[in-house]
């Protein structure tokens, strides 16, 4: 009942809290390369070698979720969603945020290890 009325800030920073705490990561197939590669390092007992094995099977997925008769949607229509879903489109944001420290976090490590060798 917390998440009440529609485009609730409250829910939104109840959802930001739970990810925080309860989620070591949250990826999106936006930023596949970028997912997996925080997947692979953060989880590495069910996703090691996840970005070496991905790419051989990725072609095989291209077209598997495609929608083929995806609407044309007008321009107005996504200007309005936008409006209405500005949580949402926060929360969002604030997932996608973290990722990207998390994986500029690895990559800072990796280049340090090199330097470091």
């Amino acid at each position: 009942m917390l998440c009440r009325p529609f485009d609730s800030p409250l829910a939104v920073q109840i959802a930001k809290r739970r990810v925080e705490e309860e989620y070591a990561v949250v990826g999106t197939w936006e930023e596949t390369n970028i997912t997996l590669t925080v997947l692979e390092h953060y989880i590495p007992r069910y996703f090691a070698r996840a970005t070496t094995i991905y790419p051989i099977f990725a072609e095989k997925l291209k077209n598997r979720n495609r929608n083929n008769r995806k609407p044309i949607v007008d321009e107005d229509v996504k200007a309005m969603v936008r409006r209405n879903f500005t949580n949402e489109y926060e929360f969002y944001n604030f997932c996608k945020q973290r990722l990207y420290k998390q994986y500029i976090a690895i990559k800072r490590s990796q280049l340090e290890q090199v330097y470091l060798s």
